[in-house]
């Protein structure tokens, strides 16, 4: 069981990994079309049925218009949130960043260099995002969790969710 687990956790990295530069939308067609290939497996049907109609309800098919038609999302509205809880501390700024990850984007994990690129859309800046995130981890009450470490060293990718006292901390103030 716990090497079953250890591959599905290894498959949604790769799969975060792969759509982590498509568009919330383009990662909802991915999402949508994997869970048609997913029912193609009688046991899995059930459990896939129960999560097309969320999926789908969210999925917006069309074709894609040609870049440089695409319009990207306006940095005001993570501004407007940020804004709201108005963060003094890395940790704090962090948390906001991966509440919206979260919240706005789906995604269930972020990598720092993500939190770095929101925060920099909107002119905030943190001197090491990944230090933060690394004393965020450590605090008496942390915002954040390290979920995964990938690679040694200096270089090593890690994985970050809130934490319930992370989330708290967005919502409370927000």
């Amino acid at each position: 069981m716990q090497q079953s687990f250890e591959q599905e956790f290894n498959a949604m990295q790769q799969i975060a990994s792969i759509t982590s530069n498509l568009t919330s939308q383009e990662r909802m067609r991915v999402a949508a079309w994997f869970l048609e290939y997913a029912a193609q497996d009688n046991d899995a049907a059930d459990f896939v049925g129960a999560r097309k109609d969320e999926v789908a309800a969210t999925a917006t098919y069309v074709t894609p218009e040609p870049e440089e038609a695409v319009q990207k999302p306006v940095a005001s509205t993570f501004a407007e949130p940020y804004a709201a809880v108005s963060p003094k501390t890395g940790a704090q700024k962090a948390a906001v960043a991966g509440y919206w990850l979260q919240t706005q984007d789906g995604a269930e994990s972020w990598k720092a260099s993500e939190v770095n690129k929101l925060l920099k859309s909107i002119d905030v800046k943190v001197s090491s995002i990944s230090i933060v995130l690394t004393n965020a981890v450590k605090a008496k009450t942390p915002l954040v969790e390290q979920l995964a470490r990938l690679g040694e060293g200096e270089r090593s990718r890690k994985t970050f969710r809130l934490t319930s006292a992370g989330t708290s901390y967005v919502e409370d103030r927000g």
